[in-house]
């Protein structure tokens, strides 16, 4: 098999250059979108020629390579010609290749009873180059064409292919038969940092591997950067589909040839495209929903309700506003009392803020979560513990003993090296005795950063301030907390105080059980334990039984404004005898 040189120059006066030549060559040049439409075209063109060149039957063997925009690469074989005179067995096959990975492999026969010298196996060759020329360019223009709208490394498609295929369907009238899953992996910080970013890009690879071959006709994925990822999955294929992505198992190889599992699930937002919108607003939605999942205590899969548009409009609103709103002192504290269960007195309170405006109180919910989202809740939480300081400065001042005042600070304190600082600095500014204060901690904001946490709960161990971890047991290590950190008191989560009270028996005794043997350890421990949600006089009568140290919630007191706290220190201090 001879390999042809491209390079080759073809004397332009020669007899094939004809008319019919050209017509050929415009032939098969027609709408070179594809290998296929190439092809298809030869098939229709190469008969202009077949007899100046005594062609009986004409074959391609087409192949090239995969790359990020075409993830399957193409192989065929295709008659191109055959005369109705029939051929002679005299197979001529030429081949032609590029660096880039295509090959082509032309075999041409003769018609029957003519056998081809030298100059018109040359022509032929020259024909055939012509139509490599062609195919090749067809492929490098789609390969150009595809790149706009293809993320390089996985070869999904990247937004502009997305909203492309969204207007094509669209078009068709199809798409409201999709629903848009936006979707991200979970820890993939962590990945890449515990296995190396190699690990983690060969992870995003397989993931679209693995989706490549779930999804069938006209369904998409799409890459939009990190690990962020958009799929157009038909609707009565939606549950399939999330079945399919949590978990995904991927097999890691070491360089000993041994093996491990990585284990990856998803955080999804689900939105159904409605008509008259495009895929572009579905992709919207579907983001909105996909934040949802990311606030602490939400599902990992969240569908778009009209709601959350309005829940996210108020949170950008409440970020928005939030630095003159604390300029001009519209955030307030209140305090919660928390009791001793041992005789029922006041024994310590927890700060909380409200945001007062237009004569409203804001709840915490409406404006935390974005101000977590921001960062501007680290200001709040420095604002809040500062008029904490104040205000027990001017209680002592006014000769009113002081109850111990808890602050809750967000996970997002912990990575700033300046953390402790900022609360000594603040504690020292007013002359406070530390034992009045008390720093609370969401267990979540543990496990930030271990090294950074332990640095800072050894600060405030020498400067005898007291820390607190609350909703303890929500969905972390929790005997690792009791185990590793040096921390004082452990705020029972709400969520078991509602369990005693299950009309289920035995998942009420199941409860009793799991909080009763926390209770023991924490003791055993030597650290105090205060339960939260605290409701009824059963629930506390329990929690009374087995130990523990203290409770809040509505069977004592609500939040108050600071005057009825102030009320509250001055009278007897007891809530039962």
């Amino acid at each position: 098999m001879k390999k042809i040189d491209l390079n080759m120059e073809k004397n332009m006066g020669n007899s094939l250059y004809s008319e019919r030549y050209k017509k050929f060559l415009k032939g098969i040049g027609n709408n070179d979108n594809s290998i296929n439409d190439i092809i298809k075209n030869a098939q229709e063109s190469v008969g202009l020629i077949a007899g100046d060149l005594n062609i009986g039957r004409l074959e391609s063997i087409v192949s090239s390579k995969s790359n990020p925009v075409e993830r399957v690469g193409y192989s065929g074989q295709s008659i191109l010609y055959q005369s109705k005179d029939g051929y002679e067995p005299d197979l001529h096959s030429m081949e032609f290749q590029t660096a880039s990975g295509v090959v082509v492999v032309m075999n041409a026969y003769p018609v029957r009873g003519h056998r081809w010298d030298d100059e018109e196996k040359d022509d032929l060759m020259f024909v055939c180059a012509s139509f490599f020329s062609v195919l090749e360019r067809a492929r490098m223009r789609t390969i150009l064409d595809n790149a706009a709208f293809t993320e390089s490394m996985t070869g999904a498609l990247n937004i502009n292919g997305i909203i492309k295929k969204g207007l094509e369907m669209k078009g068709k009238g199809v798409l409201t038969d999709y629903t848009v899953a936006f979707f991200n992996i979970k820890n993939f910080k962590f990945l890449n940092g515990n296995y190396g970013i190699d690990k983690g890009n060969m992870v995003l690879r397989g993931l679209v591997d693995k989706i490549f071959g779930f999804l069938i006709p006209d369904e998409q994925i799409a890459r939009l950067g990190g690990d962020n990822f958009v799929a157009l999955v038909r609707n009565e294929r939606v549950d399939v589909f999330l079945d399919y992505l949590n978990p995904m198992i991927f097999e890691d190889h070491n360089t000993t040839g041994e093996s491990s599992k990585i284990e990856i699930s998803f955080r999804i937002g689900l939105y159904r495209i409605q008509p008259d919108e495009d895929a572009g607003a579905g992709v919207s939605k579907a983001n909105t929903a996909l934040r949802e999942t990311r606030k602490e205590g939400n599902a990992d899969i969240v569908w778009f309700s009209d709601d959350l548009l309005s829940k996210e409009m108020n949170a950008k609103k409440s970020t928005f506003m939030f630095n003159k709103a604390l300029q001009d002192g519209e955030f307030v504290v209140y305090y919660q009392p928390k009791v001793s269960l041992n005789d029922g007195k006041l024994s310590g309170g927890e700060a909380l803020v409200r945001w007062l405006r237009d004569g409203r109180v804001i709840p915490p919910m409406e404006f935390i979560p974005a101000l977590e989202h921001d960062g501007s809740i680290c200001s709040l939480d420095m604002y809040v513990f500062e008029t904490v300081c104040r205000d027990i400065r001017t209680w002592i001042d006014a000769g009113v003993k002081p109850v111990k005042i808890s602050s809750n600070f967000s996970k997002y304190h912990i990575k700033d090296d300046g953390f402790a600082t900022k609360i000594l600095t603040t504690i020292d500014r007013y002359g406070i005795d530390p034992k009045y204060l008390e720093i609370e901690l969401t267990e979540s904001a543990c496990f930030e950063d271990t090294e950074k946490i332990s640095k800072f709960l050894k600060a405030m161990k020498e400067r005898g301030i007291s820390v607190s971890i609350d909703d303890f047991g929500t969905g972390y290590s929790s005997l690792s907390l009791l185990k590793d950190q040096m921390v004082d008191v452990i705020k029972l989560d709400q969520s078991f105080i509602k369990g005693i009270q299950d009309e289920d028996e035995n998942k009420a005794g199941n409860e009793k059980v799991v909080i009763k043997n926390i209770i023991n350890m924490v003791e055993e421990l030597n650290m105090k334990i205060i339960a939260e949600g605290v409701e009824t006089d059963t629930a506390a009568e329990f929690l009374k039984n087995v130990n523990c140290d203290m409770a809040q919630g509505f069977l004592y007191d609500r939040p108050m404004p600071h005057a009825d706290f102030d009320i509250l220190l001055r009278g007897a201090r007891v809530y039962a005898d």
